[in-house]
């Protein structure tokens, strides 16, 4: 049990290192037509926002389109899936009885991801802001330039 918790600290660990160097928050936009767009959050303007999809293509969205704007941290939710599967899985390894063991894997770990990803969404430290209108950028620009890459 000691080993698979020094494991776990490991990995939770390795992952919020590796976090680090990537980008940091994840951005939702909402058009008032409905579109959706979804990349990271480079910059805040007063004018227009900028994000760079998965795909490394930027786009500038002007606030006049915006209707809604979600933004969330990344590598926060993985780490806690993982050791909410490794919890179950190290209980099944030391439960002498090969029935339970299995159902533990089967059962618990799945159990144990929902529970990580619930529990890691909680600590993502979100932003929603809705009803948007173009004349709203200008106040809300320093608080959306705290999330952006370039400051």
């Amino acid at each position: 049990m000691k080993i698979c918790l020094t494991l776990l600290i490991s990995i939770s660990i390795c992952f919020t290192t590796l976090a680090q160097k990537k980008w940091k928050f994840k951005i939702k936009i909402v058009e008032h037509s409905g579109k959706k767009h979804r990349g990271f959050f480079y910059a805040a303007e007063d004018t227009q926002l900028i994000l760079v999809k998965s795909n490394r293509d930027t786009s500038r969205l002007p606030a006049q389109n915006i209707d809604k704007l979600f933004i969330h941290r990344r590598g926060v939710v993985a780490p806690f899936a993982i050791a909410g599967a490794l919890i179950f899985f190290a209980f099944a390894i030391d439960n002498g009885n090969a029935l339970e063991s299995s159902v533990l894997i089967i059962v618990g770990v799945p159990v144990g991801v929902s529970l990580g990803l619930l529990t890691g969404e909680l600590f993502a430290n979100k932003r929603f802001y809705k009803k948007l209108e173009a004349k709203d950028f200008p106040l809300i620009k320093k608080d959306l330039q705290q999330y952006t890459e370039l400051k």
